[in-house]
């Protein structure tokens, strides 16, 4: 067990839903959505597994310290895994019937996933999470991009772009980590961190339009979530 909790950094996990509720609350949400928001946040947990999985699978011959070189996952279950979390993704969203949009956003950010994992550039990292932000918009969008207003469509835009910036600066600090322990646990708590960058834009959007309310609400539990898991798996790396 210990084994896949490292796979899939499940302390981590927490910080992923967020950026999905910070695209949501960036073109406004309804009750009858909800249930939209919920199946994108869960289909971008599963596609940030399926990314995670990959990557140990990719970097098994050279990573040091990770499940699959120690022999805590094998090869064949870490490959199964990484479909079987992808193929998650999908059954959320076709389970919910997110619209078209959401789709092309989660085409895009798995083919940016796939990307990062055999190339590692930072700046396609960025991309990932700034697309995750992406997801949680589109996931409301039945009619398109074009049905946003120009503010939400400026709001979106803007938070992606922050987050692309956060998390290709925070990429970039992860170069060498696995040689610098002081530096793998910087890079475990900026990861960390970026709760607190959701919770803020949540607050915001939320003062700005009260229907968002519930997103902080959301994001709150989140928060908690990842102390706790923190907390209590303190072995499992977050990096």
């Amino acid at each position: 067990m210990r084994g896949w909790l490292r796979l899939f950094r499940a302390v981590n996990l927490p910080t992923v839903p967020g950026d999905v509720l910070v695209g949501a609350a960036a073109v406004g949400i309804c009750g009858a959505r909800a249930a939209a928001v919920a199946a994108a946040c869960a289909a971008g947990v599963f596609l940030y597994m399926f990314g995670l999985a990959d990557n140990d699978i990719e970097g098994a011959a050279a990573d040091r310290g990770r499940p699959i070189p120690d022999g805590e996952v094998s090869m064949r279950a870490a490959r199964l895994a990484r479909g079987l979390c992808l193929f998650a993704a999908l059954v959320a969203g076709a389970a919910a019937d997110l619209p078209p949009a959401w789709w092309v956003a989660a085409f895009a950010l798995a083919v940016a996933i796939v990307a990062y994992n055999r190339t590692g550039l930072c700046a396609v990292m960025g991309l990932c999470r700034a697309l995750n932000v992406a997801g949680g918009a589109a996931a409301l969008l039945p009619r398109g991009w074009r049905s946003v207003q120009a503010d939400a469509l400026e709001a979106v835009s803007f938070a992606a772009l922050v987050w692309f910036a956060y998390f290709f600066a925070v990429t970039r600090l992860s170069v060498g980590e696995e040689d610098d322990p002081a530096r793998k646990r910087l890079v475990g708590l900026l990861i960390g961190a970026s709760i607190y960058l959701q919770l803020s834009a949540l607050l915001m959007l939320s003062l700005s339009e009260p229907r968002n309310a519930p997103l902080l609400v959301a994001g709150a539990a989140l928060l908690v979530v990842l102390r706790l898991s923190r907390r209590f798996l303190p072995g499992v790396s977050a990096s």
